[in-house]
């Protein structure tokens, strides 16, 4: 069943018991009114045989029935004597009897009855008139608020695998179809980011895994030919192979860190105590940690970003490595020969790397795309050795 025909058999069934109670309770008014006025006249009608002695007694109204102890004394319909009181039919008329002290008072009722029955039969036309056209204008409205929705059902279902570009234009119809478009697009937009991220995933691994696969398949069949033979063929093959295997264990770990679309929790980080805890693994490093300071970020990625600067100046550059801290400020110094400014324009791109580097080139990337999804800046400081600034200035905090 379609929203409109549900809208419209809801309304229908809610408008029918409404106006249904109401007409009830309208016509009922009216019936009992009528009754109460006719009782009333009727009795004020015989109020001078109830004062006046029984000799002098006259019938003000010629239509007025009286009885007194079963003595019928005024009968203008001839019905005989009556000794019951309420609303009976005689002879295809409706009269109504009352009892006034001794007397008994009647009256002929039928244009009465007759008029509240037409009043019952135009209250059935209104219901039956007023509900068809609640109905019928219910779903024309209903079928017409709902265009925008049916519309976009029916784009969706065109909307193929291969296709997370496609985007809906906002009907601008302020309400909740417009709010769902809006949440739509909002979901299309992640779903093509992560698929857009997988895709970059498995490119680059196939890209990266070639070279370490091929060094592993190449030490294998040196180990299948020589390596039983010849003591140090099978040292140096068994060390290439575990060197190559923590560099494809290093990638793959990087890799799956790149393709996570991460949603950071920020809090007030002490520095000092986060980079003592990182500086602790390192063994046998001259590590030098300055200042101390806070700094609004995510633990977790702030940590990696560290880590990953302190292994870049370890691998190229050269000891002492100083770790200074500021107030929403760390920077990262090595003592090596710095770097050039050409590369310094290319520090942070995926896959880039010196020709002595012996990494993935993915190290930095990952701490530039960490610290944008933080808000912080990382560049390099113009000085006479490598320094990594990382900061969150003023602007970003506001």
């Amino acid at each position: 069943m379609s929203i409109s025909s549900k809208v419209t058999y809801i309304t229908t069934v809610i408008t029918a018991i409404t106006m249904a109670i109401v007409l009830i309770l309208l016509y009922s008014s009216i019936r009992l009114m009528i009754y109460q006025s006719t009782k009333k006249d009727l009795i004020e009608s015989v109020r001078p045989w109830l004062v006046t002695p029984m000799g002098r007694m006259h019938n003000p109204k010629n239509d007025i029935y009286i009885s007194k102890d079963g003595i019928v004394i005024v009968d203008p319909y001839e019905i005989g004597p009556i000794n019951k009181i309420g609303k009976f039919e005689i002879n295809g008329r409706t009269y109504i009897f009352l009892r006034a002290e001794n007397l008994i008072v009647g009256k002929d009722i039928t244009p009465i009855v007759n008029y509240l029955n037409n009043i019952k039969k135009i209250f059935v036309y209104i219901f039956a008139i007023s509900l068809s056209l609640i109905s019928f204008l219910t779903y024309f409205i209903t079928k017409k608020s709902t265009k925008h929705l049916r519309n976009f059902v029916s784009e969706l279902s065109k909307i193929k695998g291969d296709n997370l570009s496609y985007r809906f234009i906002k009907p601008n119809t302020h309400d909740e179809v417009d709010e769902l478009v809006e949440k739509f697009n909002e979901l299309m937009d992640r779903v093509e980011k992560n698929y857009k991220l997988q895709e970059e995933f498995v490119s680059n691994v196939s890209h990266e895994l070639k070279t370490p696969i091929a060094n592993l398949i190449g030490y294998s069949k040196m180990l299948e030919r020589w390596g039983h033979k010849d003591e140090q063929i099978l040292k140096e093959a068994i060390d290439s192979i575990a060197q190559t295997s923590k560099k494809m264990k290093d990638l793959v770990e990087n890799m799956i860190l790149l393709s996570k679309n991460l949603e950071l929790d920020m809090e007030q980080i002490n520095l000092r105590t986060l980079v003592e805890g990182i500086v602790a693994g390192y063994k046998d490093i001259e590590i030098k940690i300055i200042g101390d300071g806070t700094i609004l970020a995510n633990k977790e990625a702030l940590e990696i970003v560290i880590k990953n600067l302190v292994d870049n100046a370890i691998y190229h550059g050269k000891a002492p490595i100083e770790i200074k801290l500021y107030q929403d400020r760390i920077e990262v110094s090595d003592h090596g020969e710095g770097i050039s400014n050409d590369l310094k324009e290319r520090i942070f791109e995926k896959f880039h790397k010196s020709r002595k580097s012996k990494g993935h080139g993915l190290g930095l990337y990952i701490v530039k795309k960490l610290c944008d999804q933080m808000g912080l800046n990382i560049y390099i400081k113009n000085d006479k050795y490598t320094t990594f600034v990382v900061e969150r200035s003023e602007k970003d905090e506001n």
